[in-house]
């Protein structure tokens, strides 16, 4: 072989090594990389819950973007599997049931609402998962809460709440309740007539409406209410319903205070019901006002801050509640998974989140344990005014 034909060898050689080599390489990098850390999110993006389901999941869509740019969980990112129950507890199962099925998800967190996270409640006890919830109704936790944890708080802590600022604030007794008659609404109406009289308070009338119910069909409530002769109007429901009463109450005259549950805590209560909105009052977390009653620098204020500043950011809206439920979520999810590690087996998981100690997050501060799988207790709550179309912090 000649002198130029070997150098011509020589370099086609290198070529192929070179070729190999790189492949060797792209193989490693491609068998090395880390799986994604699934969680699995049923929401209420449409439907009678979808003021509350739609920045639920803006809020989780953001903290796993801004977590999966920090760099993940020990190197995994975190892959949100996100359906839309249409409000409906029976498409809630059904979307549970395939997130098990196909997408093997470590943890799951819903619903928006009462009935549909219930409903999710069952196959998570049967498939031995941890569910984190963002509903409030108190009977959420009745039976087994051995893998169902939650964010809000239970209808339970805002119904003394608001007990109590009738009471010590309004210095009155008799009380209505319009309540809706789903599963948020009826749970509050049996946390209301069960509190009432260690506040010294008398429902002196309980009205049930329809989720959906007519400005009209309201007028038939109201007027049955006011027959009883209450001194404060107490709504216990979700948009719209408790939107359409305030604005009726006032087309009607009836000028009686108006005070609301926490879930109207969110700016599509005043936009539905617009200037008879200012001066209904309501419990909420402290979140919605966090800037006039926390006090800047403190781990709270900072945390809902830095929260506040990114949803802005990202989307162009102000916090709400809502969007808080979502953030903490994924927040206990994920920082349970620090503590257990990202090959936790799902007892493992359901264990760091019962230890959850001193968490911050935007509801208030968590605290779990094996009976309490709530977390935050009446403290986390204040009451908020709507004063000009705004929130403030009521007079105590």
């Amino acid at each position: 072989m000649s002198g130029k034909k070997i150098v011509v060898a020589v370099l086609l050689a290198g070529v192929l090594l070179a070729s190999m080599l790189a492949q060797m390489g792209c193989g490693q990098k491609e068998s090395g990389s880390k799986e994604p850390i699934k969680i699995g999110v049923v929401l209420s993006e449409s439907g009678a819950n979808e003021p509350l389901g739609k920045p639920e999941r803006n809020a989780i869509k953001l903290f796993v973007k801004r977590l999966n740019e920090a760099g993940g969980i020990d190197g995994h990112e975190v892959e949100v599997i996100i359906k839309d129950d249409q409000s409906d507890a029976n498409k809630a199962k059904q979307a549970m049931v395939e997130l098990l099925e196909q997408d093997n998800p470590v943890a799951v967190i819903g619903s928006s609402g009462t009935g549909t996270t219930i409903a999710m409640k069952q196959e998570a006890e049967k498939a031995g998962i941890p569910q984190v919830c963002m509903a409030a109704g108190a009977n959420i936790m009745d039976g087994d809460i051995t893998w169902i944890f939650r964010t809000p708080p239970t209808a339970t802590e805002a119904g003394r709440k608001a007990l109590s600022y009738i009471a010590e604030v309004l210095k009155v007794k008799r009380v209505a309740l319009l309540y809706d008659t789903n599963p948020f609404g009826s749970d509050g109406k049996a946390v209301v007539e069960r509190e009432a009289p260690e506040y010294g308070l008398e429902v002196v009338v309980s009205e049930g409406y329809q989720t959906e119910e007519s400005e009209e069909g309201m007028d038939t409530h109201l007027t049955n209410a006011m027959t009883a002769n209450p001194e404060v109007v107490l709504v216990w429901g979700t948009n719209p319903g408790p939107a359409k009463i305030v604005k009726r109450m006032r087309d009607k005259g009836i000028k009686l205070p108006y005070v609301g549950s926490h879930g109207i805590a969110n700016q599509a209560f005043i936009e539905l019901a617009g200037e008879a909105a200012n001066g209904v009052v309501f419990p909420a977390g402290k979140m919605l006002i966090y800037q006039k009653i926390m006090e800047p620098g403190s781990e709270e204020y900072e945390f809902i801050k830095d929260f506040a500043d990114a949803y802005f950011e990202e989307y162009g809206e102000n916090i709400n509640t809502f969007a808080g439920h979502g953030w903490d979520a994924i927040l206990i999810i994920t920082e349970a998974l620090k503590r257990a590690g990202v090959g936790a087996t799902p007892e493992e998981l359901r264990d760091a989140i019962e230890s959850t100690k001193g968490l911050v997050g935007t509801a208030g501060v968590f605290n779990y344990s094996p009976t309490d799988h709530n977390g935050l207790t009446p403290d986390d709550l204040t009451m908020v005014e709507i004063v000009n179309g705004k929130w403030e912090p009521a007079k105590e």
